[in-house]
């Protein structure tokens, strides 16, 4: 296995608790990140990003290491998140994006002139909201490609997919907001 979390992810697996800790603070931010990428509110990444890691320490003893640490692990949290978000689709009928938004723009430089940080965030703001309307599969890769920064490479390993699905589905993913948005476009310079 060539993975630098190797040392940890053995000790892990033989009961040590301190190893399974410093494990955790390794990889709970992108935990976090890509719960909330998935599930678009704060506080629902932050209890699936436990519940993620209460799933790893129950499934490490199976963990056979034909793959990274990491990748086993980012596959147990889309497929937990995609999970929860299918049931809060369910139970709520409507899903309030106004807090994903505020988390998917990306703070500006202090030192940065004010009005064109407000222009980028507005624009951030209407290009995430568009992206929230495409499929789950067009959105999550996306988000993996784009706020994560993760190749295709690594998009087709994390989720299972063959490798020219990840690059029809980001073309796919692409066009698709670029049609929204041009549409978008339209609509409002018909209202002036």
């Amino acid at each position: 296995m060539d993975d630098d979390l190797a040392p940890l992810v053995e000790q892990s697996r033989a009961g040590d608790t301190a190893a399974f800790a410093a494990l955790v603070a390794e990889t709970k931010d992108y935990v976090y990140n890509l719960a909330y990428n998935v599930l678009g509110n704060p506080q629902e990444a932050e209890d699936m990003t436990q519940e993620v890691y209460v799933r790893v320490w129950r499934a490490l003893p199976d963990f056979r290491a034909e793959s990274k640490f990491t990748t086993w692990l980012y596959r147990i949290a889309i497929n937990a998140c995609l999970n929860r978000r299918r049931q809060l689709r369910r139970e709520m009928q409507t899903v309030d994006h106004e807090d994903a938004l505020q988390g998917l723009i990306t703070a500006e430089d202090q030192d940065s002139d004010p009005v064109q940080a407000t222009v980028d965030r507005e624009v951030a703001a209407i290009l995430w909201q568009t992206v929230d309307r495409l499929p789950d599969k067009y959105r999550l890769v996306i988000a993996l490609f784009y706020q994560e920064g993760l190749s295709y490479e690594q998009i087709a390993d994390l989720l299972s997919l063959p490798l020219g699905t990840v690059k029809s589905h980001l073309s796919r993913a692409r066009s698709a907001l670029a049609m929204i948005l041009l549409k978008k476009k339209e609509s409002h310079r018909v209202s002036l």
